[in-house]
């Protein structure tokens, strides 16, 4: 059985790589699942303001978001579908998750949410691609 992962973020660029991902999983031995990674907000200021409970709880509520999106493009998939949330950096995470779940196949937008920081820092599309252990399928 072919493993796809599929990074979520809510962008429509995500979008489009859940719905080319069914396109080609229809019918098959596919097992897909959405990966959502939210952000750390392990920084001092947030934990005068906030605690650790409050933190995982709105990490939690915005992926939740995201994946029911998603999840309503994927109700008419006879493969199953699976969700997954890890918490850091984009494409660290998606590399280490394709790694530890033996991932054959990553189908992902080639942009997301983060427009300034892909110009400050290079886009999370890019690192995954020179970062991961298995193919990568960009959909634009």
């Amino acid at each position: 059985m072919m493993k796809i992962l599929i990074p979520v973020d809510g962008s429509v660029g995500a979008e489009k790589a859940v719905r080319f991902a069914i396109s080609i999983a229809e019918g098959k031995e596919k097992e897909i699942t959405l990966l959502n990674v939210q952000p750390s907000y392990n920084l001092p200021n947030m934990k005068i303001f906030f605690n650790q409970e409050q933190i995982k709880a709105f990490q939690q509520e915005g992926a939740q978001e995201v994946f029911a999106r998603s999840l309503e493009i994927t109700d008419s998939l006879s493969t199953q579908v699976s969700t997954l949330l890890r918490i850091g950096d984009p494409g660290k995470e998606i590399c280490a998750e394709a790694k530890a779940s033996g991932t054959d196949l990553i189908v992902m937008g080639y942009r997301g949410l983060g427009g300034i920081k892909r110009t400050i820092m290079g886009s999370v599309a890019t690192h995954v691609l020179h970062e991961t252990p298995c193919p990568v399928l960009i959909v634009p």
